[in-house]
């Protein structure tokens, strides 16, 4: 390594493929002091759109201009033209393992890490095996760290699982809660793609958000939506809630105070504002700012609801109770354990570090492992390029064959 190498900055390339993984790339870029940063987006089936990236982008340090979309054949010259030290795989588990692909046999090769745009529980297996070449994988919480451990050892992945905090959470300590009991005035709810999966069920929460709305004068009730009709979320959503809606509203049976919202969730968590979801990320971010929370406990609690993290939290409520307007907030105790541990630089000391061992040629050879991840990684490659239209058909079709199982 020469002594101009030796001197500058290290460097990070972050690839992301979706408004989710992008938000957070961006606020994880900004979070890292001392560090040269690039941000690029993969073209793929769930690319966000304009709107969608702008709001992504909201309240990071980066505008839509600053963040080229790559043709998935161009991942491979972007890092090697980028001369980075480290390439963050910001994505779903296919487009992770296609950028991991595409770096690992690159001389010298570029540390490798990844992690979830969010509440990371449960730990999967399937995720893990798109990430085995990492060297690092970013989690949010030591609960989070310890059950990611186990899946990794249980793989024989020996890449080193790092504590960081999300970077949308900007609280220094464990918040409290700024909004007495009775006073929320604005009710936001974040919907789930995944859950819950039946219309009926959505079709619930809808009534319950109405009839709280109509229960006094000055509420209402905002469903923040990530994507307007036509656009593309991380994860396929076979009942969007803007049709379940449209549908109560031509029955005549929705409140007026019930509306439709797009853009930043950081705008309507806002003072006198609450927060109902069955498992968003958005609920940290409601905490952070000191607001009411109540995690849906109707479907359950747990990894089927994709919402274990909050077991015992003292967020769970009924839609009776959130009806009854019984809005909660968690201990300090139970903030601290998950998700607001007090801040540390260990994300970026161990980038730094793995930026010196991609620098000194010190990270371990993939060419092999790398051959042996090829498979994967052309079934990765095909889904990233197949066309919106034919993605959306395999998923309705895989959706009525796994009823027909049942």
């Amino acid at each position: 390594m020469t002594a101009a190498t030796a001197s500058r900055p290290p460097s990070v390339l972050a690839i992301a493929d979706s408004e989710s993984y992008l938000k957070w790339a961006a606020q994880l870029l900004d979070s890292l002091d001392g560090f040269t940063t690039r941000l690029a987006l993969v073209r793929t089936p769930i690319l966000p759109t304009p709107s969608q990236i702008e709001g992504a982008l909201a309240g990071s340090g980066r505008q839509p201009r600053d963040v080229p979309v790559l043709d998935r054949r161009g991942i491979a010259d972007t890092i090697r033209a980028s001369g980075c030290d480290v390439v963050l795989a910001a994505a779903t588990g296919p487009v992770v393992q296609q950028v991991y692909g595409s770096a690992a046999r690159m001389d010298p090769r570029p540390a490798l890490v990844s992690g979830l745009p969010g509440v990371g529980l449960p730990a999967t297996r399937k995720g893990q095996r798109y990430r085995r070449l990492g060297d690092a994988f970013l989690t949010h919480s030591h609960r989070e760290a310890r059950e990611y451990r186990r899946v990794m050892a249980a793989l024989r992945i020996p890449a080193e699982v790092v504590v960081t905090r999300l970077p949308m959470l900007r609280s220094e300590g464990p918040p409290v809660c700024t909004t007495a009991p009775g006073q929320v005035r604005s009710l936001v709810f974040a919907p789930q793609a995944k859950v819950p999966p039946e219309a009926a069920d959505r079709i619930r929460i809808v009534r319950t958000l109405s009839a709280w709305a109509e229960a006094a004068d000055d509420r209402e009730v905002v469903i923040k939506l990530r994507s307007r009709e036509g656009e593309q979320e991380t994860h396929h959503d076979a009942h969007p809630y803007r049709d379940l809606v449209a549908q109560l509203r031509e029955e005549g049976t929705l409140s007026s105070r019930v509306r439709l919202a797009y853009g930043p969730m950081s705008d309507y968590l806002v003072a006198g504002a609450g927060l109902v979801t069955v498992s968003s990320t958005a609920a940290l971010e409601s905490l952070d700012r000191g607001l009411p929370t109540a995690i849906i406990s109707d479907f359950g609690v747990g990894p089927g609801m994709l919402n274990e993290a909050f077991a015992g939290s003292g967020t769970e409520r009924t839609l009776a109770q959130i009806a009854a307007d019984d809005m909660p907030f968690p201990t300090a105790t139970w903030l601290e354990q998950n998700y607001f541990h007090p801040r540390s630089t260990d994300c970026a000391d161990a980038l730094r570090l793995l930026a010196v061992r991609a620098r000194e040629r010190q990270l371990p050879d993939l060419s092999r492992e790398s051959r042996r991840q090829d498979l994967r990684r052309i079934r990765a490659e095909l889904r990233t390029a197949a066309p919106a239209p034919v993605v959306r058909g395999y998923r309705l079709l895989s959706g009525r064959c796994g009823r027909s199982r049942r």
